[in-house]
């Protein structure tokens, strides 16, 4: 619990600079430019997920339960990571400067280069898995901060909108550097012999693979809306939705920083009952975070979204409403894809990820070109809910079913505390 407040406390400060600061380079650039920058960052992100190829969840399961075993394979992977983000991300660039305007390519230049600054910082996994997501936390509040201080000063002193490429990057660049700083300072060198290499990347690799195909299966799914948006309308509509799912979604935050801390916990249970106990406790707090979110934009989200944003963006409030039911499921589906792993259904994850990605390309696309932005929402919440329901199910004879059945039971809770 003591990690879960650190954890919340960098989360706090990062919701605040996305709803206020970014509210002020919304206004600032407009719909139309921000939807630029959303988009650029949508399609690194799905880079971003190739190139860590699996291997956040592969390490933090090792060192749970194997520290140094752990740590060797973390900082095996990092040349891993960075190759397939060279093979991905520069056709993508290149595609972008013949075939695109001068703002969306250096916010996708800006983008791409944070990206692989924080692919590298493979220091975030080991601080997480050992409890020591204090580390995290500092060096983000004063990368974050940084970063909110020069988007502020580029809004108000009225700098080109090209110099928001600045704390683009600096957003990860500040975090990893101290990061590395603090992580070489205690670090004990552990030998790894070159058969120890080998054997790692073959376990890296068969490991990873229906870990990645599962991530970049959610990342396309998650964002298919978004970018499905920008290609049957524009990107303003995609500016507008954008705000729509920063507010719709900032409370996930809570359940994220809850569930990361928690999770060395889940993997480290003796047998699938306590695993399953864990993610039910999870899951039931999940539950209570949205609603009580939910209630509180009920009340206030139309006046937030007219003073920070502005007229320009008052639409996006009717959006946000099945954005945060869709948050709600998305965020229970977290607990419920790391019970899967305890129980080593990395290979039933990929193949059920890919065939929600497939759908929600179908169901997106139909719900979009019959109604617009208010589709893009509704397909988000149908295929987040299609996803932790439906298609987990078949997981083992229906245990996921039977943990999903005892998320209202209180007994779980109870014993779990105990514990």
């Amino acid at each position: 619990m003591k990690n879960t407040v650190w954890l919340l406390s960098e989360k706090l400060i990062n919701i605040f600079g996305l709803i206020f600061i970014t509210s002020f380079v919304a206004k600032y650039i407009g719909p139309d430019n921000f939807g630029k920058l959303s988009l650029a960052t949508y399609i690194f992100s799905i880079i971003q997920t190739v190139a860590i190829w699996g291997t956040d969840t592969i390490c933090t399961k090792k060192m749970s339960r194997n520290y140094n075993l752990g740590l060797s394979l973390l900082l095996h992977v990092s040349k891993l990571r960075n190759l397939i983000f060279l093979i991905t991300a520069l056709p993508l660039l290149l595609y972008l400067f013949f075939n695109s305007d001068t703002i969306t390519f250096y916010f996708a230049m800006a983008v791409s280069l944070s990206t692989l600054i924080l692919i590298q910082d493979v220091y975030i996994i080991r601080n997480d898995a050992t409890y020591n997501s204090r580390l995290n936390v500092i060096s983000n509040i004063v990368g974050l901060v940084v970063s909110l201080l020069l988007r502020f000063i580029i809004v108000e002193f009225h700098y080109p909108i090209l110099f928001i490429c600045i704390p683009i990057i600096t957003l990860n660049l500040i975090p990893f550097v101290i990061r590395r700083f603090l992580f070489r300072k205690t670090y004990i060198k552990i030998a790894k012999p070159e058969r120890l290499t080998r054997k790692f990347n073959y376990f890296v690799f068969y490991s990873g693979f229906p870990l990645v195909l599962s991530s970049i299966s959610v990342a396309i799914y998650f964002n298919s809306s978004r970018l499905m948006l920008a290609a049957v309308e524009d990107t303003k509509m995609l500016g507008i939705y954008s705000v729509a799912i920063t507010l719709g979604s900032s409370w996930n935050f809570v359940s994220s920083a809850i569930v990361t801390s928690f999770t060395p916990k889940l993997y480290s249970s003796n047998n699938s009952r306590q695993a399953g106990e864990v993610s039910i406790f999870l899951s039931q707090i999940i539950i209570v975070i949205s609603f009580l979110y939910l209630l509180c934009f009920l009340l206030f989200g139309s006046w937030l979204i007219n003073e920070l944003y502005g007229l320009d963006y008052k639409y996006a409030y009717h959006i946000c409403f099945p954005v945060i039911i869709a948050t709600c499921f998305s965020s229970l589906g977290m607990p419920t894809s790391r019970f899967i792993v305890f129980n080593n259904g990395y290979s039933y994850l990929g193949k059920k990820t890919i065939i929600t990605c497939v759908i929600s390309l179908f169901i997106s696309y139909f719900l979009i070109s019959k109604f617009s932005i208010q589709g893009a929402a509704y397909s988000t919440l149908i295929i987040e809910i299609l996803s932790l329901t439906v298609f987990n199910y078949f997981f083992k004879g229906g245990v996921v079913l039977k943990l999903h059945l005892n998320i209202l039971n209180a007994k779980p809770l109870i014993d779990f505390i105990k514990r």
